[in-house]
């Protein structure tokens, strides 16, 4: 440890992004390095996978002085497993030109290293946008691509991708080429954009906790003729029961928060505010009986009671409307 210098850090030193919005925690992450790069050259720029750099390395790192500039950059992506004892180190060995940006969009904060770097840095949290913000970012992104977005071709496409701004921005760029300048409309998501698994079940979340059962079908329908694989649809609707059932037991249970019930089921908040006040007035009975059918039915299919396959998937088709329709 003696070998290290002893400095004061200062907060704005030392800095964590971190949060679900992967997409704007990168894009801030490059204007970083692009704006260090500048200004102060590419030698003064250091970016290290945290889960290859050793505590010692990175102590070493921290402590360089500049080279001919004012300022240095050493960016770590992923939080390396350390103490908190290694944290305190780093911040009094860190030289007073040197910058330390962790990115880490989940951090384990049950190790005492992470949480003592989440009371040590400032902390940046990149959260999902909210459904008005996407909508205007993407207008706004479409427009940067000079390719106007119709408000019908926005909705669908949130509608098929969900909020995954990667997948948004990477569908836009692919839909302004083929627009070529002109306007993006529904019909151009329709036919040139295949359906996230994320974005699907959203949507038949949605319509299956709004009752609206033969839009659900005719949703199903629509995705598996653009070229859906009937088993991974099945896959996602039993994946939405047992959310349904995770949100009815904490509801019954007296959890009435939406993040506390995000916290303990690991579901995702967007998901719950159809969920929650589904799950909430759903009868006890009716679940147990449509469990009880849809576990029996999963049984059939694996076993070859019912038979589908690649070839001939008319069966598992008929056991996907009827699932939509058995749905309480």
């Amino acid at each position: 440890m003696a070998a290290y210098p002893v400095y004061t850090v200062s907060v704005s030193q030392i800095f964590l992004f971190t949060g679900e919005n992967t997409y704007l925690l990168r894009r801030e992450r490059e204007r970083w390095i692009d704006e260090f790069r500048r200004k102060h050259g590419d030698e003064n720029c250091l970016v290290a996978d945290g889960q290859k750099i050793s505590v010692r390395e990175l102590w070493d790192d921290v402590s360089m002085l500049p080279f001919l500039a004012e300022r240095r950059l050493v960016v770590v992506d992923t939080v390396p497993r350390c103490t908190r004892e290694d944290i305190q180190t780093l911040a009094r060995s860190i030289h007073p030109q040197v910058v330390l940006l962790f990115c880490d969009p989940k951090v384990d904060k049950r190790t005492s290293g992470a949480k003592e770097l989440l009371d040590t840095a400032e902390v940046k949290q990149f959260a999902a946008l909210k459904r008005p913000q996407l909508e205007q970012w993407l207008k706004t992104y479409a427009s940067g691509k000079n390719a106007a977005l119709s408000d019908d071709a926005r909705g669908l496409l949130l509608e098929y991708l969900g909020e995954d701004m990667n997948l948004l921005a990477q569908e836009v760029d692919k839909l302004s080429l083929f627009a070529a300048g002109k306007g993006i409309s529904k019909t151009d998501v329709e036919q040139q954009t295949i359906p996230s698994d994320e974005g699907i079940v959203w949507r038949m979340t949605d319509l299956m906790t709004q009752g609206k059962k033969s839009v659900a079908v005719s949703y199903a329908h629509r995705m598996l003729s653009r070229g859906g694989d009937a088993y991974g649809l099945w896959a996602l609707l039993l994946s939405t029961l047992k959310n349904i059932v995770l949100v009815h037991a904490a509801v019954h249970s007296g959890i009435t928060s939406s993040k506390d019930i995000a916290e303990k089921s690991g579901i995702h908040p967007f998901a719950l505010r159809s969920l929650q006040p589904f799950a909430s007035k759903i009868k006890r009975e009716q679940l147990e009986t449509f469990v009880a059918w849809a576990a029996q039915s999963d049984r059939d299919l694996k076993t070859g009671r019912i038979r589908a396959t690649d070839e001939a998937p008319e069966e598992i088709r008929v056991l996907i409307d009827q699932f939509l329709l058995k749905c309480p």
